[in-house]
């Protein structure tokens, strides 16, 4: 697996780190500070011999919404 570009991006809050193969497939990582993703794009342009499984999208809770439940039987 051969890495043509690594690419350092701002996401939102976070960081991002994308990798494009050779072959022309892209590999999208996510980081929580600037630090973590410099680290990580440093690593990946060094061409190791794997790369991570990308991890799916989290979804975060709602807190603090009411529950359909609690909504549905009015003020108490």
């Amino acid at each position: 697996m051969e890495i043509a570009r690594v690419a350092l991006r701002r996401r939102g809050k976070g960081w991002g780190v994308e990798v494009t193969l050779e072959g022309g497939g892209v590999r999208r990582y996510r980081y929580g500070s600037e630090a973590q993703a410099r680290y990580f794009a440093a690593v990946f342009e060094l061409g190791p011999s794997w790369l991570p499984p990308v991890s799916r999208r989290r979804r975060r809770s709602r807190a603090g919404a009411p529950s359909a439940g609690r909504a549905a039987s009015g003020p108490t």
